[in-house]
């Protein structure tokens, strides 16, 4: 007959075995087929779509202002094609939170979570409180890594929706913008010049290269602050729910994870404190 103490231990030691079991047989295979993933995923696609779009908007601009007889278009165009470094950093962070959106619920409900309770068991039985730590810390990880992504695209598509109109708008004007000029550029009315064709096309009063080159840079200028708004929404915006989910989870659970640098001031303070306590008892 158990006594009471061992009955707790033994009930403690199937309670994490069987979440260990749901987590890797069960949660492993049906988180990935949740339409909260799934939408999730959608979303960081359409994000990537997004990027590339702008990124050809604004290439296309570029070879259109680049091919007008004029030299202060030069710069212009230069500012646009220098606008592809931030689109392909923003497409790695991108594909980064596909591969954790894809695989990290995989490594979290299938490794991660296992390990937390094996840490959990072997503390039961041996009555290693680290070991309890390490296994809580464990468990803060894996949930942190398999909802940091979803939770994020999900934020942000609440949040953040009148920004994703204003960078479809702008993608689509930076299109249509080149289109036109090369259109103007390639012929139609011949008794019109070139800057009546694109005030025409344009709907706008260009009389002359200084209000095109201002055209184009009020384009230069929206393009900029559609970068900063992808910057924003697929960099920032997962990072600052890595912070949150990382904050609830310390106040839920009460979960302190130093980092190596502290921990080993604090050891170093602690040496220090024990060796003058040591000469002062000698």
């Amino acid at each position: 007959m158990l006594s009471s103490k061992q009955a707790t231990m033994v009930i403690k030691i199937l309670s994490l075995c069987l979440a260990a079991a749901l987590s890797f047989f069960v949660v492993t295979t049906k988180m990935p087929e949740t339409a909260f993933v799934k939408e999730s995923m959608e979303s960081v696609e359409e994000s990537s779509d997004t990027v590339m779009k702008l990124s050809a908007a604004t290439l296309s601009t570029a070879l259109a202002i680049s091919a007008l007889p004029d030299d202060f278009a030069t710069p212009l165009a230069q500012s646009l094609s220098d606008m592809n470094i931030y689109f392909i950093a923003i497409l790695v962070i991108l594909f980064l939170e596909k591969i954790l959106v894809r695989y990290g619920i995989q490594l979290a409900f299938a490794v991660l979570i296992p390990l937390a309770c094996l840490a959990g068991v072997i503390s039961v039985v041996t009555k290693k409180t680290f070991l309890k730590g390490f296994a809580a810390r464990l468990c803060a990880l894996a949930l942190a890594v398999a909802f940091v992504v979803p939770c994020s695209t999900h934020i942000t598509n609440v949040v953040a929706a009148d920004m994703a109109v204003y960078v479809d708008s702008t993608i689509v004007e930076t299109e249509d913008g080149a289109d036109k000029l090369n259109e103007a550029m390639e012929g139609g009315d011949e008794t019109k010049t070139m800057f009546e064709k694109l005030s025409d096309l344009l709907q706008t009063a260009i009389r002359d290269m200084s209000d095109l080159l201002l055209h184009f840079q009020n384009t230069i200028r929206k393009c900029m602050n559609s970068i900063a708004i992808l910057i924003l929404t697929n960099c920032l915006m997962p990072l600052l729910t890595f912070v949150i989910l990382k904050w609830i989870l310390k106040e839920t659970f009460q979960i302190v994870i130093p980092m190596p640098v502290a921990a080993m001031k604090k050891r170093r303070k602690g040496g220090v404190e024990t060796s003058i306590v040591e000469e002062e008892q000698s």
